[in-house]
């Protein structure tokens, strides 16, 4: 980040192993690059302030994976909203900085975050990966002083939709419903009638499963539970037992598709019986860039469907949180699909404070009139 440039984010390698803390937002693979790599490992070993914050629940994900397990003992994970002061510490010159973070709910899969980062060069708000619904962020209190909107000098945002094509996502609410009503009426004909959920990333469809768990009775067939073992609101939710009706297993080689209608884990009906199977696909941008308005689900195929689900916030969604904030500067961490980065660029320049502020319609107050001035004969 320009105005602190000694910490990292969501990176860790090149220029960034000379950071004095790192953060990161969520165990997605595209914000983790460098983070187990050999260089790194060795700063730790001769540091003694260098940590790495993130959330509680980040942590449990991060070192259920081995690879990362000599992580252990520099990470500090912070509760969510609550402002920590955070000492940045020069180990060569003893120059050191404080910096206040706080952590804020992205909403983009478990254990995801917001940093709010407020010190000397001013507030600038981090959004990581996200998904916040229209009017989200007036309800985020560390965004506000007393009844107003803090000052932020800058946003470096998910832009992953910053583009007109993908004006409207529908809520992960209408979604949900979605895929409910499909899943419902196809396991309620028989016990052979069996859903494969197409997920993806290891992890993030979390609140699909629960939902449809909650929903079903049931539990959804997955490949691992380790990752889970310290969070029973999702554990109570997934098994490694294949004879479910859902399921959401992963081929050993990430293969798009099952061969002759079967499902990844193989599982077959005790008694024989063939399975019925249809597939749903969760997806975004496939929903983005049709040019007619569709249900948020799409039959694709014989058993195969396309179901609408985003974990990032649509155009009118960042729309409606920049305009609310009004930051000085706003940074594109992703450059939606098609576009480039001075495009984008130009687009966040428009939702600035200065720009809205010029762009607001002028009214005068009235016309002035001029007096009449009586002039000597």
């Amino acid at each position: 980040m320009k105005e602190y440039p000694t910490i990292s984010l969501d990176r860790f390698d090149r220029e960034n192993l000379h950071a004095r803390a790192y953060f990161l937002s969520h165990c997605h693979k595209d914000h983790m690059k460098g983070l187990k790599g050999p260089l790194l490992k060795r700063k730790l070993q001769f540091s003694r302030t260098v940590r790495l914050y993130c959330s509680f629940v980040t942590k449990e994900l991060l070192l259920s994976n081995p690879k990362y397990a000599f992580w252990e003992e520099y990470i500090v994970p912070l509760e969510l909203e609550s402002p920590t002061q955070i000492l940045l510490v020069d180990e060569a010159s003893g120059e050191k900085e404080d910096i206040v973070v706080t952590l804020l709910p992205a909403g983009h899969c478990p254990g995801s975050v917001m940093f709010l980062f407020e010190g000397s060069q001013g507030n600038v708000l981090y959004t990581g990966d996200f998904r916040l619904a229209v009017g989200d962020a007036s309800r985020i209190e560390h965004l506000h002083s007393g009844s107003r909107v803090k000052d932020i000098q800058s946003v470096y945002l998910d832009s992953t939709f910053y583009d007109p094509r993908f004006y409207q996502i529908p809520t992960r609410e209408v979604c949900l419903n979605g895929i409910s009503v499909l899943i419902g009426n196809w396991i309620s004909q028989s016990p052979y009638h069996v859903v494969w959920l197409n997920c993806k990333a290891a992890y993030g469809y979390e609140y699909l499963f629960t939902n449809l768990g909650e929903e079903f009775n049931t539990q959804i067939h997955v490949n691992h539970l380790a990752m889970f073992k310290n969070m029973p609101e999702i554990l109570s939710y997934v098994t490694t037992d294949r004879r479910m009706q859902i399921h959401a297993c992963r081929h050993p080689k990430d293969e798009e598709f099952f061969q002759g209608n079967r499902l990844p884990c193989g599982c077959t009906a005790p008694d024989g019986t063939p399975l019925r199977i249809i597939s749903i696909k969760p997806s975004t941008m496939w929903f983005g860039e049709r040019t007619k308005k569709t249900n948020v689900i799409i039959k694709t195929g014989a058993s195969s469907f396309r179901a609408c689900f985003s974990f990032h916030s649509s155009y009118s969604e960042l729309k409606d949180f920049l305009s609310y904030l009004r930051p000085v500067n706003i940074y594109p961490s992703v450059i939606p699909l098609g576009r480039t980065l001075t495009e984008v660029t130009q687009m966040l320049k428009l939702m600035c404070r200065t720009s809205l502020i010029s762009s607001a319609i002028y009214k005068p107050l009235g016309v002035l009139k001029r007096s009449r001035v009586q002039r000597p004969h």
